[in-house]
């Protein structure tokens, strides 16, 4: 959220939409700052305990929504376009890429922005299954290349983080969470 909030210039009157929004550990602080959240995720647990912390902080403005970003309802004649899209740690789940990024461009309003914190290329050890279908993070310059396919401009990769664990090899090994930041271009 540091990071985030360091790169990003959140504006009150923002609609935004969160991709793998887990239990909410971004959710409630970024709907703090902003008009309305929508909140995916693929799992109805996370979306539960999602729900409970909206009911205990008493929070009116986050839209919790069981959904993969491929079947997530959303209605174009509506016209609900987001302001902002971002996710954390979930791209690395995501078996196709391109096909989540071309989705969020065209969710995404003219000038609008994509945050995406993930893991940067790691061993492959960072999960405990070995079984599990994952990405071992990314490089991010072939993340970078990957956006700019999509037309996504202005472009900035920081670290955001740190993780140091005994991975599934039970080896001590730090691995890096990069925030990429780019935005649509305003001439849509």
């Amino acid at each position: 959220m540091q990071s985030m909030e360091k790169r990003l210039p959140f504006q009150a009157d923002w609609n935004a939409l969160e991709i793998g929004c887990g239990t909410g550990l971004l959710s409630c602080p970024v709907s703090s700052m902003i008009t309305s959240l929508t909140a995916l995720d693929t799992s109805e647990g996370m979306i539960d305990e999602l729900n409970k912390k909206i009911r205990s902080r008493r929070i009116s403005n986050i839209q919790p929504v069981v959904s993969d970003i491929f079947t997530f309802p959303h209605v174009p004649e509506q016209k609900k376009e987001y302001h902002l899209i971002f996710s954390n740690m979930t791209f690395h789940h995501i078996a196709n890429v391109n096909g989540v990024l071309y989705k969020l461009y065209s969710l995404l309003l003219p000038g609008g922005y994509l945050a995406v914190a993930d893991l940067d290329e790691e061993d492959g050890y960072f999960h405990n299954d070995g079984n599990e279908k994952v990405h071992h993070g990314f490089r991010r310059s072939l993340f970078k290349t990957q956006l700019l396919q999509h037309g996504f401009t202005d472009i900035s990769f920081s670290t955001a983080a740190a993780l140091t664990k005994i991975n599934r090899v039970n080896i001590e090994k730090t691995y890096t969470v990069f925030l990429v930041v780019a935005r649509k271009s305003k001439e849509q």
